[in-house]
């Protein structure tokens, strides 16, 4: 009786584990989300989040947030390009770029938000290299700066007024 219930009970538990396998292959093949939590916000190309804090969220979308990855850095160049794809496809325009050493900062724009993206390479160890994303509030401008100080009496007049604690040109 024992064979019996045997040879009923492998070929299922062969099916489970099979299924088993297959979800997990096709979940771990599906690699990182391209958004963070379901948003206009572009996860870092190429790289794994792992840790997500400070979310903000305003009239339904993401105002503040901080992302940190760990990823595997093949082509740095081509990784930096796919984030930049990523962001102009949500809508985001890349205001600057900055390249520092092993490091490379974006910067970019939409409407009210800026989001900052710091991608480096762990030279030690580049399957370990670090990204970093923040979106914060775009601060609004500063007001316009006037001069307005008056010329005092008996100097001459320059081509600008004088402003306090700079002196003009001496000739």
């Amino acid at each position: 009786m024992i064979p019996s219930v045997a040879q009923n009970i492998l070929p299922s538990a062969r099916l489970t584990w099979g299924l088993a396998w297959a979800v997990l292959l096709i979940v771990g093949c599906n690699g990182a989300p391209e958004v963070v939590l379901e948003s206009d916000v572009p996860n870092v190309a190429g790289y794994e989040p792992l840790v997500t804090r400070n979310l903000e969220r305003t009239d339904g979308r993401i105002s503040g947030v901080e992302v940190l990855y760990r990823g595997d850095i093949v082509d740095p160049v081509q990784q930096v390009k796919d984030t930049q794809s990523r962001f102009s496809a949500q809508g985001w325009t890349l205001v600057s770029r900055q390249a520092r050493g092993a490091a490379t900062i974006l910067n970019f724009r939409k409407d009210s938000r800026s989001a900052r993206v710091e991608i480096a390479m762990n030279q030690l160890d580049p399957m370990t290299s670090p990204a970093h994303l923040q979106v914060f509030p775009t601060p609004p401008p500063p007001p316009p700066v006037t001069f307005s100080a008056p010329v005092p009496s008996g100097a001459a007049p320059t081509s600008g007024a004088p402003v306090d604690g700079f002196a003009p040109p001496a000739r």
